[in-house]
């Protein structure tokens, strides 16, 4: 039996803990924060694990397990070198649990729930036991009790879990674009949040595959490392002459390159979410889905029927002839852009939230292009209607329930509002989910 100090009590310092105990091993779980505000997690947590609550406590000579949302500058990681066995993030302990099932890794900075979901879609489409989980919500230490030698893992990384998982090793990987975000995480470093996302594929030999987006200027002079093969897709035409991988040719996906015969996927008005960005999403998931070997057939029939996700340019509803959007997952500048992008006509946006060191210059000149009406709001309202300057007539209010409103009545009785707030949630709101929920009751509130 061994020793293992996890240090968060959020859900996935729990699903780590749970699992831990489960397998026979001591575990002490510990967490900063007081018993009242870590209620709900704590009723989640096996009985068997020792609680050490309003500190960080590393057990001499354990293997400590750290949460994401800890920052790499935290004292915990200088105290675990010194007294701890070794430090490992909760998806790099999952790889360490896991067993043989196949993993299948979906990172970058926009589009990675949509992707890893989409991809999952094509697994079940497939036939195969699939589990989904990882940053989009259900911690990957929560599926070990569930898996079988038959399943898929479909997993979302983020950065902040990468960069503790020096071991771990998907099959196949995909990265979806990258730019500027978390950068205070990093101590405003763009090169430390670039390399940890390159560590999805940093194990990677070859039999492993990673999915890169050629319109993407960092990634297109990246590659598979270790003699990995590299998949493309662009959505800006035909890939080079020596990659492999899917474009956009006309209105169709299709996937071929580099000498094979080229195979029409899907049409573009087939897919039932909008938004060119979701043009890449398909096209990331299906490069890994050829990857891994899924049928064609099982892939199409994904492309055709998946429907999208909560707060991703979510349809809420129509009132008095104006039409609302939840897009509460674009939590920094460059995912809003893609909820920017995806209609025709222009646009009341409600943004802002809290402030994590976003550069709201480029994104402002796409608004100040799409928009009509901007309502800002939270912590930033007051910079980034700064931002926008007298470009585009602006709002300014405290918070998201009066920004609503005031977009209904600016509406005037027609066209679309989209909160796409280009900020995180932590003003207001616990994350971007209870955001982007309590946004569709405040929606539906104004039903007369």
């Amino acid at each position: 039996m061994a020793t293992y100090s996890v240090i968060g009590l959020a859900r996935s310092g729990v699903a780590a803990a749970n699992a831990l105990v489960g397998r026979g091993h001591r575990v002490i779980a510990s967490d900063l924060h007081n018993e009242s505000k870590l209620s709900e997690f704590l009723s989640q947590l096996s009985p068997a694990v020792e609680v050490v609550l309003e500190k960080n406590h590393v057990e001499p000579g354990s293997v400590v397990v750290v949460s994401p949302g800890i920052p790499l500058n935290a004292p915990i990681f200088p105290l675990a070198a010194e007294t701890a066995e070794r430090v490992v993030g909760e998806i790099g302990l999952f790889y360490e649990l896991k067993g043989n099932v196949p993993v299948l890794a979906v990172t970058g900075t926009d589009g990675k729930s949509t992707t890893t979901s989409w991809l999952g879609s094509m697994c079940r489409a497939a036939q195969h036991p699939t589990w989904i989980g990882g940053n989009l919500g259900i911690p990957l230490c929560a599926s070990l009790d569930e898996l079988t030698a038959a399943h898929i893992v479909v997993a979302e990384v983020s950065c902040f879990q990468l960069s503790t998982a020096p071991n771990f090793h998907p099959q196949v990987a995909i990265i979806t674009n990258i730019a500027p975000d978390h950068l205070d995480y990093y101590g405003g470093s763009f090169e430390a949040y670039k390399a940890a996302k390159a560590a999805v594929m940093q194990n990677h030999g070859p039999k492993d595959t990673v999915v890169l987006n050629g319109d993407d200027p960092i990634l297109a002079d990246w590659k598979a490392p270790n003699g990995g093969q590299t998949l493309w897709f662009s959505r800006q035409g035909s890939l080079k002459k020596d990659q492999q991988g899917l474009w956009l040719d006309g209105t169709t996906i299709v996937y071929g390159g580099d000498g094979m015969d080229t195979i029409p996927v899907v049409e573009q008005d087939e897919l039932q979410i909008p938004g060119m960005h979701n043009v890449e999403n398909a096209m990331a998931a299906t490069a890994a889905a050829f990857a891994y070997g899924l049928p064609l057939n099982a892939i199409q029939q994904s492309l055709r029927t998946f429907g999208g996700l909560e707060h991703r340019i979510e349809y809420v509803t129509s009132i008095q002839g104006v039409r609302f959007y939840n897009d509460s997952k674009a939590t920094n500048p460059h995912a809003s852009e893609a909820a920017l992008r995806a209609f025709d006509e222009p646009i009341i946006l409600i943004c802002g939230g809290s402030e994590k060191g976003s550069d709201f210059g480029p994104w402002s000149e796409l608004v100040v292009e799409r928009c009509h009406h901007v309502v800002c709001c939270g912590d930033t309202g007051q910079r980034i209607q700064q931002a926008l300057g007298d470009r585009v007539p602006s709002t300014l209010v405290g918070r998201l329930e009066e920004a609503t409103e005031r977009a209904l009545q600016l509406a005037n009785g027609s066209g679309l509002v989209v909160l796409s707030p280009a900020c995180a949630s932590f003003d207001q709101f616990r994350n971007f989910e209870e955001r982007g929920r309590q946004f569709k009751q405040m929606v539906k509130a104004l039903h007369p």
